[in-house]
C-alpha cells in the first residue's frame, strides 16, 4: 500500500459482532438484465452493513446494479477511514463513507471525491443512554460526564456538539472511546456514565432497560446527509461514466427503499445480519435524501462552525451529483 501524507477522520460506525455481511446477488428486480453487447465493469465496492449503507446491498439484491451494467464485489471493512485509504490508494474503486469524516479528510488532502449519498439521519435514530436510576435527566446535564463514543470526530460527537450549540448548551461530555458492542456493558457497570449508540445498538439499549436521555436527531439533526459513498479523484476523472452508472444505480435502490419499508425491515436480518426482532423495531434511516452540493456544504459549515474544517471549505470540490 502506497504511503498516504494525510490523516483521515474516525469512522462513524465499527463493524458489531451482532451484525454480519452478506454480499449475495438478488433477484434483479430493478431489471432483466443489460444487453449482450453491452459492456460490464467490474469494481470492487467497501461496505459496511447497517441500515444506514443497505441501499449498496438492496441495488446488489435487487438488480440496480445489473441494470447498469456492473459487476460488483463486495469487501466488508472495519470502518470508513480504511474505505477512503484505499480507494485513494486504487485498491478499491469505490467505498462507504459519511459526510464527516470525507469533509475532514478532503479538507486534509484526501484526493476523493463523495459520489452518492445513501441516507441521511433518521428520527430516533442515534441517542445518548444511561442508566435507569442515573441522575442525569437532560442533554446539559452531560457536561463533564464521562460518554462512551465509538470513535471521536465524527457522527455521535458532532450531531452531540451542533445540538447542544443550536440550543444554546454548554455541554461538552468527556468522551471516552467504547466499541458500540461493549457500550450497554458500560453503562451498566458504571464504567462510563452514559453511552452513545445508534440503531440498532439503540433499541437493544432500550430492551436492555437503559434509559435515552437525549435523543440526537431533532431540530437542527434532522435529515442531516451523512452516509455517502465516495471515489478517489483518479478514478473519477479516469472512468466517469462508471462513476456515473454507480451512483445511479445506489440513487435508484435508496429511492426504492424509502417505497418499500415493510419489505426492507423483513430484508435486513438475511441481507445485513441484522437481529430481526430489532429490524421490525429500530427507527430507520431517513432515505428521502439526494445529493447535492447544498446538502454536502450544509455539513460543511456544521464543521467549520465546530472548529473541525477551516474556513472557506468548499464541499462542491470534492462532490459529483449525478441526481438531479
Amino acid at each position: 500500500m502506497k504511503t498516504v501524507h494525510w490523516k483521515l477522520a474516525a469512522s462513524s460506525v465499527t463493524v458489531a459482532v451482532l451484525l454480519s455481511a452478506c454480499g449475495s446477488s438478488g433477484s434483479g428486480n430493478a431489471a432483466s438484465g443489460t444487453s449482450a453487447s453491452a459492456k460490464v465493469a467490474s469494481i470492487k465496492v467497501g461496505v459496511l452493513p447497517l441500515a444506514d449503507y443497505a441501499p449498496v446491498y438492496w441495488a446488489k439484491d435487487h438488480g440496480f446494479f445489473k441494470k447498469e451494467g456492473l459487476d460488483v464485489t463486495f469487501q466488508t471493512l472495519q470502518g470508513g477511514p480504511v474505505g477512503v485509504q484505499e480507494v485513494a490508494t486504487g485498491q478499491l474503486q469505490f467505498s462507504f463513507s459519511n459526510t464527516i469524516s470525507s469533509s475532514i479528510a478532503t479538507s486534509k488532502g484526501a484526493p476523493v471525491q463523495t459520489v452518492a449519498l445513501v441516507s441521511g439521519l433518521g428520527v430516533g435514530e442515534l441517542g445518548i443512554f444511561v442508566k435507569p436510576n442515573s441522575p442525569i435527566k437532560t442533554l446539559s446535564d452531560l457536561n463533564g460526564k464521562t460518554v462512551g463514543i465509538n470513535t471521536l470526530n465524527n457522527v455521535g460527537d458532532v450531531s452531540f456538539a451542533n445540538l447542544a450549540k443550536a440550543k444554546g448548551l454548554n455541554a461538552k461530555p468527556s468522551w471516552v472511546e467504547v466499541p458500540f458492542p461493549q457500550m450497554i456493558d458500560g453503562v451498566k457497570n458504571g464504567s462510563i456514565q452514559a453511552g452513545y449508540l445508534p440503531e440498532p445498538f439503540a433499541t437493544a439499549a432500550k430492551d436492555a432497560g437503559l434509559r435515552e436521555v437525549a435523543p440526537l436527531v431533532t431540530g437542527p439533526n434532522e435529515a442531516l446527509p451523512v452516509s455517502t459513498f465516495v471515489t478517489s479523484t483518479n478514478y473519477a476523472k479516469s472512468d466517469p461514466g462508471t462513476v456515473k452508472k454507480f451512483a445511479t444505480a445506489l440513487n435508484n435502490a435508496r429511492a426504492d427503499i424509502a417505497k418499500h419499508q415493510k419489505e426492507f425491515r423483513a430484508w435486513m436480518p438475511k441481507a445485513l445480519g441484522t437481529n430481526a426482532k430489532a429490524a421490525k423495531a429500530m427507527n430507520l434511516p431517513n432515505f428521502d435524501v439526494k445529493l447535492s452540493d447544498a446538502a454536502m456544504q450544509k455539513i460543511a459549515d456544521i464543521m467549520i462552525g465546530l472548529g473541525q474544517v477551516k474556513k472557506g471549505y468548499q464541499a462542491s470540490a470534492y462532490t459529483i451529483v449525478n441526481e438531479k
